[in-house]
């Protein structure tokens, strides 16, 4: 008998075993979770008369729901039908449901009864057109929002009171309505170094709503040549309870400023007068972390102004970090009046990259205060026969910002040349800007080619800056018409000689200025003038 009991235990286990085996080479198609773990999202409603059916899902996954029938105790019969087949059905009244898990396309439905409306008549007690409002549910899925914080915004590898390293946070929020699982962050650093933490994190479940604990990275700050803009990014990953994936990224953009940048200044008197001296002075700073060779530095010179001795406008040098040097010193003596802003210095170089990194620094301006008298002769005509007559305009004018006191004189006349009449001089105050002339008519009798003598004019201000000034010189060509073997008069328009009144083209020399050959001297005119002139000037300023 003993023999018998443990035979048929020895068979029991066998056959156990046997059944365990069986069972595991079945195809395994069980669920990872149950219809009552899933949380439910409100996805379309409908009311439906009977009969009526109303979709859900896409193209590839619908599903009908029909209002099959109607009882007179409140029931409506749903039917939920895939494919022409009938997967589930049920009676429900108000504010009843069923639940359908179709495992073969991933699926989860719940139908919910919000409403039936019966409409029995009261005679025959039959329904008329009964109704049902019908809300539909699907699985709830989790959605995931990446958030990164960084301490800065820039950040300045050469300056010590910036940060040397970037601390970035990240977290995660579930923004779905539904649970998510096995939740994984990676982070991309965008090529910069890591200090400290760890570029991947592991999360087992996030709630719809939660937010899961910050995550610190630290990463060296780059030294870049030029500004530079970084992107800090990251991706999560995570799965629904029906093990489906999901998956977001979120980056954020950071600055980080060059590793070398070189300071030019460029300092320069503001405001001279005329007889007075500009001084000019440039100086490069290296506020760079590393050494920079072969640095060339270039200077230009401000209008209305010239050198007032030989100076190197380019040098080439070497600065090591936070190191100062003066590059250019000069002054400048003023040629016209007005105010100019001094073009920028430049400071370039290449880097280990290949590339040439230029620098500029700031443009001052400098007022130059005083009178620029300009003068300048122009003729009517400047073709003529022998004999006739050419009207010579002489112009002064202002273009200083302060009034001078102006003598012009047309003291001189070529060789040959008859005075007919006109002025030959003016003796005003010209303010500002103003404008002044006098004309005279002068004959040549011989042909020839006759360079007319310059007008002089000498000024003096109220600040005692004077100087003499002398215009161009004009050309005019005396010349006696070919014969035509014709004793009848030609006109002016047959000869191809000028009309009087009109200039030829030669005039562009006769409108030249001279202010190249400004000297400061005493003026031309007596003390006696002078001092009349700058009186009545400051008289009249005074009454006004």
């Amino acid at each position: 008998m003993l023999w018998k009991a443990v035979s048929l235990q020895s068979i029991s286990l066998l056959m156990l075993s046997a059944l365990l085996i069986f069972l595991c080479l079945l195809p395994f198609t069980a669920s990872a979770y149950t219809i009552d773990d899933v949380e439910w999202k409100s996805t379309t409603s409908s009311t439906l008369n009977w009969g009526d059916t109303m979709t859900y899902g896409g193209d590839s996954n619908n599903y009908i729901i029909k209002a099959e029938d109607f009882t007179k105790d409140g029931y409506v019969h749903i039917s939920l039908t895939r494919n022409n087949e009938i997967k589930d059905f049920s009676f429900l009244r108000v504010g009843q449901s069923f639940e359908f898990r179709d495992e073969e396309y991933g699926q989860d439905i719940k139908v919910y009864v919000n409403t039936v409306t019966l409409n029995i008549d009261e005679w025959t007690g039959n329904m008329e057109k009964p109704t049902a409002g019908i809300q539909i549910y699907g699985r709830g899925h989790p959605a995931f929002d990446i958030t990164i914080t960084t301490d800065k915004e820039e950040y300045d590898p050469k300056t010590m009171s910036s940060p040397q390293e970037i601390t970035a946070t990240y977290s995660i929020t579930n923004t779905g309505d539904a649970e998510g699982k096995d939740i994984e962050l990676v982070i991309e650093s965008g090529g910069m170094e890591l200090a400290d933490g760890k570029l991947k994190s592991e999360t087992n479940t996030l709630k719809s709503g939660e937010v899961s604990e910050p995550m610190t990275v630290r990463f060296k700050v780059p030294q870049p040549w030029e500004e530079t803009t970084m992107d800090l990014k990251a991706i999560v990953k995570a799965k629904d309870i029906n093990n489906d994936l999901y998956e977001n990224s979120e980056s954020k953009s950071i600055t980080i400023e060059p590793k070398v940048e070189l300071i030019l200044t460029k300092s320069m008197t503001k405001e001279i007068y005329m007889d007075e001296t500009a001084h000019v002075l440039v100086s490069v700073r290296n506020s760079g972390i590393c050494d920079i060779n072969s640095v060339t530095i270039r200077n230009s010179i401000v209008e209305g102004v010239e050198l007032r001795d030989s100076v190197t406008l380019e040098k080439t040098i070497s600065l090591a970090p936070g190191e100062t040097k003066e590059m250019f010193a000069y002054s400048l003596k003023p040629i016209q009046a007005g105010t100019f802003t001094a073009p920028e210095s430049t400071a370039s170089f290449i880097a280990s990259n290949d590339k040439e990194y230029t620098f500029e620094s700031d443009q001052p301006t400098l007022t130059i205060n005083g009178p620029e008298i300009v003068l300048a002769q122009t003729l009517d005509r400047s073709n003529i026969r022998p004999g006739e007559e050419v009207k010579v305009t002489v112009t002064a004018k202002n273009k200083g910002n302060r009034d001078a006191s102006t003598r012009v004189t047309s003291t001189q006349f070529p060789e040959g040349a008859t005075f007919i009449s006109g002025d030959t001089s003016l003796d005003e105050v010209l303010t500002a800007g103003q404008s002044s002339s006098y004309t005279y008519i002068s004959r040549m009798d011989e042909p020839g080619t006759f360079k007319l003598p310059p007008a002089a004019a000498s000024f003096i201000d109220m600040e005692d800056f004077k100087g003499e000034k002398i215009s161009n010189m004009p050309v005019i060509t005396v010349e006696i018409p070919p014969e035509t073997g014709d004793n009848e008069d030609t006109s002016d328009a047959e000869s191809g000689l000028e009309t009087p009144g009109i200039t030829s083209g030669n005039n562009n020399e006769n409108a030249q200025t001279a202010d190249e050959n400004e000297e400061k001297v005493q003026p031309g005119f007596g003390s006696l003038f002078a001092i009349v002139a700058i009186a009545g000037v400051y008289l009249l300023r005074r009454r006004n």
